[in-house]
């Protein structure tokens, strides 16, 4: 499913007020396949961990939308420019969760 960039910043948003309104304790980055990156490569839980991602109509909407989420305070890393990244994802950090 694809949403529009404004509808998806406003889904993250409410999903992260449900759990902790501070930006800083979030990660949030752009992926091809996001579950994979988030728990395989950060760690999260799926089961247990907060964490959210949505398909983007294109690489430079999640882009857009991480930027909107990193200038809000949350830690995102390195940019890759591959094309087939559109997913945006976000997690709370967590004690075990790798940034």
């Amino acid at each position: 499913m694809k949403y529009a960039e404004q509808q998806i910043m406003n889904e993250v948003m409410v999903h992260m007020g449900k759990y902790d309104g501070n930006f800083q304790d979030w990660y949030t980055g752009v992926a091809a396949d996001a579950k994979a990156t988030l728990f395989n490569d950060h760690g999260v839980n799926e089961a247990g961990d907060p964490w959210v991602c949505r398909l983007c109509v294109n690489k430079d909407a999640a882009r857009e939308i991480e930027r909107y989420f990193i200038k809000k305070g949350c830690k995102g890393g390195d940019v890759d420019e591959d094309q087939s990244n559109r997913t945006f994802f976000a997690y709370m950090i967590q004690p075990h969760t790798r940034q």
